[in-house]
């Protein structure tokens, strides 16, 4: 498989994870992302806040290796993601300037940081 063809591949799963998890849950989805120097990963994954309540449920969709894949690929599939579902990021572990990047370049209502724990 190429490149491109594995992108598309991981965004193929990841909307029918997000599909999967939709018909199963009851409240509105985001996408949170962080990046994971731990295990070397970038991790996708959905989350639904109940409607009623305070709980949240999450599915994880992707774990992308850094020796795999590089961090264009990784905001490739982000994207695609929340293209096809109109939902927004909840971004974790960007630092500010690459936080005010994403939000200029996608808008404020897809890159959200109202949670996000600022880096310098």
């Amino acid at each position: 498989m190429t490149k491109s063809s594995e992108i598309q591949a991981l965004i193929r799963k990841g909307n029918q994870t997000i599909a999967d998890f939709q018909q199963h849950s009851s409240g509105r989805l985001n996408l949170w992302t962080s990046i994971v120097e731990i295990s070397q990963n970038y991790v996708i994954t959905v989350e639904a806040q109940k409607r009623v309540g305070t709980g949240i449920t999450t599915a994880i969709i992707c774990h992308l290796p850094f020796e795999q894949y590089t961090d264009d690929d990784y905001l490739t599939v982000l994207m695609g993601l929340q293209q096809q579902w109109d939902i927004p990021i909840l971004c974790h572990a960007f630092s500010r300037r690459r936080l005010a990047n994403l939000r200029h370049q996608y808008g404020s209502r897809i890159i959200r940081d109202d949670i996000v724990r600022r880096y310098k």
